[in-house]
Formats: structure tokens, C-alpha cells, sequence
């Protein structure tokens, strides 16, 4: 068993321990898994940049100036030549534009401003930021695992995640839980931290913040339902990844033809009534 708090973000993904993101690649296939542990690394996109900025601004011990830079006033664009000038003076670290800015002040205030929230990232917790833990899987696979918690207190009583979101509403986090697998997260970081220190976080939190005017933050504990769901689903991934190891072989979605038809939100209910139109997923960076 290993726990190392050393390394950085760059070494941490390079680590070929399974991630709970190699997870979900593995949920939707082998062919998935393969390209994201073994294909050319994705490019990075100015809305994955911007959650960087913004979790080195909110986590503490972070150092925002080390990871981004504000733009100035009196550059109007990144695109102009004083824009580019200071890009290339900038070389390796995140430029925020003016609404970037705006936006980043405003999330920050929110947090401040949230008594559940500010209490957990205000930097008075003994805790750190961004530790890597690893551990090998004493299941049926024997594979390395790793997580890469937002915050964790030092006594590893509690792990503190941070999420940008179009909307921080219960219900809206809800639906952002479940879309993009975070309760899946919630277990996985809760195991993978037992494991590699021999102490189980007693709740995993989530500190939801909105990208977008309000700027409204919520504050959600993952419940037993979410752990227990998550950690199911995160052994079936294993138990894949695992196999295709074993066999070399990594399947697509389907070897043959399959019948499909609409998905059941689309399909008339059984009283008649015209399906809603709000099964859409909410994009959460």
C-alpha cells in the first residue's frame, strides 16, 4: 500500500493506477478504456481550464498564481496583440479573460458568503489539497487504484469535493450526480483512501458552485445509497478492466447488429400525457 502527497497534477494522471475517470471510460466500453489510457492525451478546453483556475483559487494551500493569471484591463482580448503578447508571457498557465474574472470573484464570493461551504474551505480545517493516495485492489483483481481527493483533513475524517455547475439547486445536482457518476466518485475516493491509509472518511462531501449568474453554491453529503450504488458499479468496471487486461481484448459497444428504438422518456406514458422535455442532461465541469 502506498499514499504519497508529492506528486503533482501532471504526475498523478500519468500514473497508470486506475482512476475512478478510467471508470467511467471503462462504463462505456473497452475500446474507451483503452484510448484513454493508452491513446495521445486530449487537449484541454477553456471550460476544463476555467475549473482548474477556480479549484487553485478556492482550495486551500493552493496557489492560484502558480496555475492562472488575469488578464488585464487593458487588453480587451485574448485574440489582439497585446492579448497574444501576454499569452506568450504567460506560457504554461491559464489566462482569464474579463468575464472569466468576473465570473471566477463571484463564485468565490458565493462560497464566502455560504455558511456551510465557507466553513469548509475558509482554510481554518487542518487538511490538504490535492494529496495522491494509491492503493492495490485486494479483490479479485490485484490492479493499482489511485484518487486525488480536492481537500481531505488531516485526521482523514472527511473528503471535501468541489464541483462547477449550471446548476447548484438539489435537484439539479441530482440529475449532475447521476449523469456524470459522482456517487460512483464518492465511493471510490472513500475506498481507495481506506485502503491506502487504513482509515475510511467517515462522509464525502460536495461543495457545488454555479458558473453562471446567480452564482448560488450548495452543499451536498453523498449518502449511504450513493456509496453503496457507486461502489457496485465501480467493481463492475474493475472486474472489466481486469479481464480485458487478462485477454487483451478491449470490445466496442456491440459486436453485432442490435434493434434500438427512442429512449422511454420520449415514449408516451401510460395515462397519455406528452412526455416532459427535462430529462436533459445539465453540463458540469
Amino acid at each position: 500500500l502506498l499514499m504519497t502527497t508529492e506528486l503533482t497534477n501532471a504526475e498523478y494522471h500519468a500514473h497508470e493506477a486506475i482512476s475512478k475517470s478510467d471508470l467511467d471510460a471503462a462504463r462505456k466500453s473497452g475500446i474507451h478504456f483503452l484510448d484513454k489510457k493508452e491513446g495521445p492525451p486530449r487537449a484541454s478546453t477553456p471550460v476544463f481550464d476555467f475549473g482548474t483556475a477556480f479549484h487553485a483559487a478556492v482550495l486551500p494551500g493552493e496557489d492560484f498564481s502558480q496555475t492562472a493569471v488575469r488578464m488585464p484591463k487593458e487588453i480587451t482580448s485574448k485574440a489582439t496583440k497585446a492579448g497574444k503578447e501576454f499569452a506568450k508571457e504567460h506560457e504554461g498557465k491559464i489566462i482569464l479573460n474579463h468575464s472569466d474574472s468576473y465570473a471566477l470573484d463571484q463564485m468565490m464570493l458565493s462560497v464566502s458568503q455560504h455558511p456551510a461551504a465557507s466553513g469548509l474551505l475558509n482554510g481554518e480545517l487542518k487538511g490538504k489539497s490535492e494529496q495522491s493516495f494509491f492503493c492495490t485492489d485486494d479483490g479479485e483483481t490485484e490492479l493499482e487504484l489511485k484518487c486525488r481527493p480536492d481537500f481531505m483533513l488531516d485526521d482523514g475524517s472527511l473528503i471535501i469535493d468541489v464541483k462547477t455547475t449550471t446548476d447548484a439547486s438539489p435537484n439539479g445536482f441530482k440529475k449532475s450526480l447521476a449523469n456524470f457518476r459522482y456517487y460512483v466518485q464518492a465511493a471510490w475516493y472513500l475506498e481507495v483512501v481506506e485502503k491506502a491509509t487504513g482509515r475510511r472518511p467517515e462522509a464525502f462531501i460536495f461543495v457545488a458552485v454555479e458558473k453562471q449568474r446567480p452564482f448560488a453554491t450548495g452543499v451536498y453529503v453523498a449518502d449511504e445509497e450513493c456509496i453503496r450504488i457507486g461502489m457496485e458499479q465501480a467493481r463492475e468496471d474493475l472486474m472489466n478492466i481486469a479481464k480485458w487486461k487478462n485477454t487483451g481484448i478491449y470490445p466496442g459497444y456491440s459486436s453485432q447488429a442490435e434493434m434500438i428504438s427512442l429512449p422511454k422518456w420520449m415514449l408516451p406514458r401510460e395515462d397519455g400525457a406528452i412526455p416532459a422535455a427535462d430529462h436533459q442532461p445539465i453540463e458540469l465541469y
